[in-house]
């Protein structure tokens, strides 16, 4: 039997050259080695995975934004046993090994430079593979997996879903700034523009609703205009939760028209929020002002541009400083941010936030925090083993002061096709770090979970 062909022999039938009615087999190939064959009660494709006398047969490639230019972390790669199941839209809190279905065969996660391989697939044709981090989720087809060797996925292949035709993408809502253009980091990393639709309504993935002017200057809107966040986005907890991930770009000002409580129980419930500069206004009052998060000073407090350093003091942000040095978004080990802000200090004593990216001790806003996350409910990430719902993210990065977006046209026709800038690239990775399970910050991410 050949190394390519003998993958469709499952449990049903025993192939030419094997011996054995059920439980383990021994292959003969074609090249005079043997491979010892599937274990007795094996199912669907369990039953075509071998064991080779050197090596295994192996899956491998790497995994990219849907724009194919920069490739992701902690993406799960995995053949599924059977049918994979519909995701639903809106959010919820699930507990990392319910966001996978199809029950694994093999699983990996990419690393830091986008890549995976797994160990001991099954060969074959057809072989069905899922790429997927949170609700961004990709199902694809491996034309032929060949026994005992490394099997090369192309990059096209492997790279995210553009548009909902192509595979599952979160349902995002995005508030609009008169400062800041969060809704135009979704374009470069290659959402499709057929994906944007004003407010509510519509099939598209990316919601837009309009956030408050500033001084008389409107902040990107949609063409037909889309209604104002403060009046149809944050209106109750339950609007929300209609979204995955919400994303609030800078104003320009404090947030105007918030309602406090239902950002904090939609992030309690599973929701996940990153939020941009100005929009601290929902942390340092109302509820999520007793629980702690940082010291904050409000205002503009503009810092200019900035060195900033990566906390490689956790699994994650050992994992963001390699993959920002990977994808040229470093000097000398360090961010450059181009207008930068210093509204939070995240210090020992708030002990529900986590760091990620500070000002350098060379610059000038040392220690200035310019990127920090926290899990939801806060309680529940104080305790060992506490039930995590949502994950909320803060920065004082800015997507707009790098990209030279048109604001004065419509969204999305507003944003530059451009390469991400360095602080953009950060950007990318936290996106899809939200968009991931929740996991505690003092442990890394495990794969999904596979069949004994």
């Amino acid at each position: 039997m050949s190394g390519t062909g003998g993958g469709n022999a499952g449990a049903a039938s025993t192939p030419a050259g094997t011996s054995g009615t059920g439980g383990s087999f021994v292959v003969m190939q074609s090249e005079g080695m043997f491979s010892e064959g599937p274990n007795a009660g094996c199912k669907n494709l369990q039953c075509q995975q071998y064991s080779c006398p050197m090596g295994s047969t192996t899956i491998s490639g790497q995994v990219f934004d849907p724009a194919g230019r920069n490739p992701l972390y902690n993406v799960a790669v995995y053949v599924p046993n059977e049918a994979v199941k519909p995701l639903a839209q809106g959010a919820s809190c699930d507990a990392c090994e319910a966001m996978y279905s199809g029950k694994a065969v093999v699983s990996t996660l990419t690393d830091a430079d986008g890549r995976f391989k797994l160990e001991k697939a099954p060969d074959g044709a057809n072989i069905p593979l899922v790429i997927q981090i949170g609700k961004w989720r990709k199902q694809v087809t491996v034309p032929n997996v060949t026994r005992c060797e490394d099997n090369a996925l192309p990059k096209a292949l492997t790279l995210l879903p553009r548009n909902r035709t192509e595979g599952d993408i979160p349902n995002i809502a995005i508030a609009t700034g008169s400062a800041d253009t969060l809704e135009c980091l979704l374009r470069r990393v290659g959402v499709d523009a057929s994906e944007y639709t004003p407010g509510a309504g519509g099939e598209g993935r990316v919601h837009i609703f309009q956030g408050s002017p500033r001084g008389g200057r409107e902040s990107p809107n949609t063409m037909p205009v889309a209604t104002r966040a403060a009046e149809a986005l944050w209106t109750s907890a339950d609007a929300l939760m209609a979204y995955d991930v919400v994303l609030l770009s800078c104003e320009g000002q404090e947030t105007v028209g918030m309602n406090q409580q239902a950002l904090h129980d939609y992030a309690d419930r599973g929701g996940r929020v990153f939020a941009s500069h100005y929009h601290y206004a929902w942390f340092n009052t109302g509820p999520y002002a007793e629980e702690n998060l940082a010291l904050w000073t409000p205002g503009s407090q503009d810092v200019g541009t900035i060195n900033a350093s990566i906390v490689t003091t956790f699994p994650k942000g050992q994992a963001l400083q390699e993959w920002l040095m990977n994808n040229g978004a470093l000097v000398n080990g360090e961010l450059v941010i181009e207008e930068a802000r210093h509204n939070a200090n995240v210090m020992a004593e708030h002990d529900v936030s986590q760091p990620w990216i500070v000002g350098s001790a060379t610059s000038t806003a040392p220690g200035a925090t310019q990127y920090f996350s926290f899990n939801t409910p806060t309680e529940q990430a104080k305790v060992p083993d506490g039930k995590l719902c949502g994950r909320v993210v803060f920065s004082d990065l800015h997507v707009g002061a790098a990209s030279e977006d048109n604001t004065r046209m419509a969204v999305p026709a507003s944003c530059n096709d451009t390469p991400l800038s360095p602080q953009e690239k950060a950007l990318e990775f936290m996106l899809f770090d939200l968009s991931a399970c929740v996991i505690p910050d003092d442990v890394p991410p495990v794969p999904p979970p596979m069949l004994e």
